[in-house]
């Protein structure tokens, strides 16, 4: 485990900055995979005949 008492100011907040990036690039990556998935399954429904 990181052990954060030894961290200085500009430390934690390096690593928060880091971690903040990560989490928006997470997001990013799984709004476009839910989109994916929406789009894949539009197409089929369409395809076969079952949209609207």
């Amino acid at each position: 485990m990181i052990d954060s008492r030894n961290w200085t100011p500009e430390m934690l907040a390096e690593f928060k900055r880091r971690r903040r990036g990560r989490n928006y690039l997470l997001l990013a990556v799984l709004g476009g995979f839910c989109l994916l998935i929406y789009a894949i399954a539009l197409v089929k429904l369409h395809e076969y005949g079952q949209m609207w």
